[in-house]
Parts: structure tokens; C-alpha cells; sequence
């Protein structure tokens, strides 16, 4: 799976680093060659490092020019000490040593902009979630029924695990508040950005207030508004059918719902409705791309509430 805008940031961001490390050092070498010692001498050691690999690739002896090349970096060592310019200043300090920022290790990807990536995933979820909620610390010993829910979660990794390639883009989660819904949710979310994974998590009630914004916005470039949620790897959308029923909302969710299948994306929805009042709530034709078990995987999940009984 690809979001080629956010991944783009990412390398561009990774390259903008490694010019800004290179135009300091350049700075120190600009500095350094008002030095007529030190330009001279610098001069020498390029020529000499030049000889050097011209000759090991003709098979010529190389002993005289490394001989010489020793002398004069000493030379240059203290021609540095006396202008007060440290040799590493002269080299661009790039902030990973295995790709030398340019975020690219062998023809791979590098694991620095794996990283940069997956902080950056982070950054752009809608809202904060626990990065202590995981598949693995799940307790299972507060539902009544902790076979049933561990099966549950192992079944949810497994479709993590397999998502890219599963013909299950949708899941949709329904229960009662207070069932571990969000919990379960954010173990999802948490598992997938472990897999740099481009997700946007939203509750319903600041997807609608984006609706809202798109709706009442007159910019030419107010399409921009929905990019997060449309061109996501992975949408979450936590609480659905707590939002206002205002005015327009069913096609909104529908166009989003609609857009993402045809472009085999997955959204993943939290809801404390169950399928009859998703029904009513939104409509014949966002039901079906929400609950068409061709493509969704539909879970209802009835426990006593786990708030209630942690106290």
C-alpha cells in the first residue's frame, strides 16, 4: 500500500537535510580556502587522491602518491589547527551515517526513512492515540467472556498482517459503549503505523466537523480538504453515529466510503449503532458499502461494561 504525497514529504524532507548538511560544510571549506596555505595544500590533496585512484584502476604503482598524500594531510592538520577550523567541520554532518541522507541503502528504502515515516503517521492522526494499546498487552481477564475476545484479537492481527492483500478492506466494529471498542481500535491502528502504514484516525464527530468545513468553504482548492481522508492507506473513524445529523452528512459519508472501496482502501469504523440503526442512520446505499460482506469484515462485540468493571 502507497500514499505517495506523505511518502514523497518524507524523502524530500530526508534530502533537505542532507543539502543543508552539505551547505554548511561548504561554508567551512569557503572559510578555510581564504587560507593561501590551506588552498594550496587542499589543491594537493585532490590531485594526489585523483592520482591515486586513476593509477589502482590501471594497475600502476600507487606508493609515491600515498606517501606524499600521508605528508600533506599532516601538513593540513596543522594548516586547520592554526586557522582554528576542525577537519570533520569540512564534511557534511549527515544525520544517518548508512545512506548519507539521501534515504536510499542498496536500492532499498533506508531504515532512517522508515522512521522519519512513521513519526510522520503520527503526527497526521486526527487524534491522540495510546501507543500502549497493542494485540499484546490486551487484557483479556476483564471481559466475561476472554476466550471468545482473545480469539477475536488474534483473528484482527492476522488481518493486519494480511491486509494489503485481503479482499476484507472494511471493518466494521459494533458494540455497546464501554465494550473495549477504542481499545481494540487503537491495537489496530498502533500495529499498522508499526508497518508504516499511512493511516488517518478521526472520531465521527471531527469528521463531520471536516464535512462542515468543506461544505461551507467557497476556495477553489477546498477539494485539498479531504485528501487525508481519501488518499490514506488505512481510515479509522471511531464513534460513528455520535456526530450531528446534519444536513448532507449521508452523501458525505457515502462519497468517502464510495471513493476509498474503488480505490481499494480500507476504513476501519467503531460504532456503538447496531446494523439496523446504521441502516436508518445512513441509507441504503451507505450500508452497503459499509456492511457488503464481499468486502467487510463485520464484528459485533457484547461484553458488561469494561469501565464498570475495572473499578
Amino acid at each position: 500500500m502507497k500514499n505517495i504525497k506523505l511518502k514523497n514529504k518524507v524523502l524530500n524532507d530526508i534530502k533537505s537535510s542532507k543539502l543543508q548538511a552539505e551547505a554548511v560544510a561548504d561554508q567551512f571549506l569557503e572559510k578555510a580556502m581564504q587560507d593561501e596555505e590551506f588552498k594550496n595544500t587542499y589543491l594537493i590533496i585532490k590531485n594526489l587522491n585523483f592520482s591515486i585512484a586513476k593509477k589502482e584502476f590501471l594497475n600502476q604503482p600507487t606508493v609515491e602518491d600515498k606517501k606524499a598524500l600521508k605528508e600533506y594531510s599532516l601538513q593540513m592538520d596543522k594548516i586547520l589547527n592554526r586557522i582554528k577550523i576542525k577537519k570533520e567541520d569540512l564534511l557534511p554532518k549527515y544525520s544517518c551515517k548508512k545512506c548519507q541522507d539521501t534515504g536510499v541503502v542498496d536500492d532499498k528504502l533506508c531504515e532512517c526513512f522508515y522512521l522519519k515515516l512513521n513519526t510522520e503517521i503520527i503526527n497526521n492522526l486526527g487524534i491522540k492515540v495510546d501507543k500502549s494499546h497493542t494485540f499484546e498487552k490486551a487484557n483479556f481477564d476483564i471481559f466475561d467472556k476472554p476466550e471468545d475476545i482473545k480469539k477475536l484479537y488474534e483473528k484482527l492481527k492476522i488481518w493486519c498482517e494480511n491486509l494489503e492483500n485481503s479482499k476484507y478492506k472494511n471493518l466494521l466494529l459494533s458494540g455497546p459503549t464501554g465494550v473495549g471498542k477504542t481499545y481494540l481500535v487503537e491495537s489496530i491502528c498502533n500495529n499498522l503505523i508499526s508497518k508504516n502504514v499511512v493511516i488517518n484516525y478521526y472520531t465521527a464527530f471531527a469528521l463531520n466537523d471536516l464535512f462542515l468545513k468543506y461544505r461551507t468553504s467557497f476556495n477553489e482548492n477546498k477539494a485539498g480538504l479531504l485528501d487525508g481522508v481519501l488518499q490514506c492507506d488505512v481510515l479509522i473513524i471511531d464513534d460513528l453515529g455520535s456526530e450531528p445529523n446534519m444536513k448532507n452528512n449521508e452523501e458525505y459519508f457515502y462519497s468517502v466510503f464510495n471513493e476509498r472501496l474503488a480505490n481499494n482502501k480500507s476504513t476501519i469504523i467503531a460504532t456503538n449503532l447496531d446494523l439496523e440503526q446504521l441502516f436508518k442512520r445512513y441509507g441504503e446505499r451507505t450500508f452497503s458499502r459499509l456492511c457488503n460482506k464481499a468486502n467487510s469484515i463485520l464484528i459485533k462485540i457484547n461484553n458488561a461494561d469494561l469501565r464498570l468493571k475495572r473499578k
